[in-house]
C-alpha cells in the first residue's frame, strides 16, 4: 500500500517534469498599449479574451479548454500580424480548436451551431478558412502546456504533501480552494501585461500569494516547487509583484479566507464559491472526487494518510525526493 502511495506521488512529479519540459516552447508576448490601426493592441487582446471566457462558459467547456484557447490566441498573435477586424474570428477559432483537442465529441458544437451562438461575428466559411490558417501557422502543434495544466498538477501535489494545508479554513474543500485559484489564473490570463511571464512563473506567483494567507511556511513550500521548476528568483519575484498588484487592484487579494475559531460558537462561514465561480467550480470538482473519481483525487486520498503525521519540513523533503526520483 505504501509503495502504491509513493508511486502515485511520483506519477504527479513525473507529469510536472514532462509539462515543464514542454514549456520550453513558450515564448513571451509583448503587446503594445498604443499603435497603428493595423495591429492588435493590448486592450484589444484583453477584450477578446474576455469574450472567449464568456463563450467558454456558454458552451460549458472545461477550464483546460479555456486555458488552451488563450494560449493558442497568444501564440498565433505572436507569429502573425493580425488586423483588429479579424481578431474575433481568430479568437473563436482558437476556442474551437481547443475544444476539438480536449473536449468530448458530444459537447463540441457543429460549425453551423457555433456561428449561431456567436451571433454572426463570422460565417461558417470564414471560420473554416481561419481555422485552417491558424493550424497551418502553428504547424498543427496545438497541445500546449498552459498555466491551467500546471496549476492542476501543483495543487494536487500540495494536497499530497501538505494534507493539513486547508485544515485551518472554515468549510473550504480542496476543489473550492482550487476553483478560487483558477479564477485568479483566468483574471491574470486576461491581462496582456502578464503575458510576458511564463505559465509556470504565473502559477507559482498565484500559488505563493494564496499560501501566504493561510500558512506561515508558505515561502519554504513555494521555494520547493520553484527549485523543481527551475524558475530563478528574479523572474519569480518580479512576476509575483506584478501579479499581486493586479489582483489587489481588482479586489482579488486578500482572498478573505475565514479561519476556524476554537470556540464552540458558530463561526461566520465564508461562501467560497460565488455565482461567478459556479461554472468553473463544477468543472473542477471531479478532480477531488466530490462528484466523480479522478486520478488527482485518488492521489490525494492515497497520500494524505501517509503524510498526515509530517510537518511542513518533512513535506518539503519528500517533495524534493519525489522530484529527483521522477527525473
Amino acid at each position: 500500500m505504501e509503495s502504491h502511495k509513493r508511486l502515485d506521488a511520483r506519477h504527479l512529479m513525473k507529469m510536472l517534469g514532462e509539462h515543464l519540459a514542454r514549456c520550453s516552447q513558450w515564448s513571451s508576448n509583448a503587446y503594445k498599449p498604443t499603435g497603428t490601426c493595423d495591429e492588435v493592441l493590448g486592450q484589444q487582446r484583453d477584450k477578446v479574451v474576455g469574450w472567449i471566457l464568456s463563450l467558454n462558459a456558454e458552451f460549458r467547456f472545461t477550464p483546460e479548454t479555456l486555458g488552451l484557447a488563450i494560449c493558442l490566441l497568444d501564440r498565433f498573435l505572436n507569429l502573425i500580424k493580425v488586423r483588429p477586424k479579424y481578431l474575433p474570428c481568430v479568437a473563436i477559432c482558437c476556442l474551437y480548436i481547443a475544444a476539438k483537442t480536449l473536449e468530448e465529441d458530444e459537447v463540441i458544437p457543429s460549425t453551423k451551431d457555433l456561428v449561431k451562438t456567436i451571433r454572426c461575428v463570422c460565417s461558417v466559411a470564414e471560420i473554416l478558412r481561419m481555422e485552417a490558417i491558424i493550424l497551418d501557422k502553428l504547424s498543427w502543434n496545438v497541445k500546449q502546456v498552459t498555466a491551467v495544466d500546471l496549476l492542476l498538477i501543483i495543487h494536487g501535489l500540495l494536497m499530497c504533501y501538505y494534507p493539513k494545508l486547508l485544515d485551518g479554513l472554515s468549510n473550504l474543500t480542496p476543489s473550492q480552494h482550487l476553483s478560487m485559484m483558477m479564477r485568479k489564473i483566468f483574471h491574470c490570463l486576461g491581462n496582456h501585461q502578464l503575458a510576458v511571464f511564463s505559465p509556470i512563473s504565473l502559477v507559482l506567483s498565484i500559488v505563493s500569494l494564496e499560501l501566504e494567507q493561510i500558512t506561515p511556511n508558505w515561502f519554504s513550500i513555494v521555494n520547493t516547487v520553484q527549485q523543481v521548476a527551475e524558475v530563478n528568483n528574479q523572474t519569480f519575484f518580479r512576476c509575483r509583484e506584478v501579479t499581486g498588484l493586479y489582483l489587489s487592484k481588482h479586489g482579488l487579494l486578500p482572498s478573505g479566507y475565514q479561519f476556524r475559531v476554537i470556540k464552540r460558537s458558530k463561526s461566520i462561514k465564508r461562501k467560497a464559491v460565488d455565482d461567478e465561480e459556479e461554472d468553473l467550480y463544477d468543472g473542477i470538482k471531479r478532480l477531488y472526487s466530490e462528484d466523480a473519481m479522478d486520478t488527482t483525487a485518488s492521489v490525494r486520498k492515497s497520500c494524505s494518510s501517509e503524510m498526515v503525521q509530517h510537518q511542513d519540513t518533512d513535506g518539503r523533503n519528500s517533495f524534493l525526493v519525489a522530484a529527483v526520483s521522477a527525473n
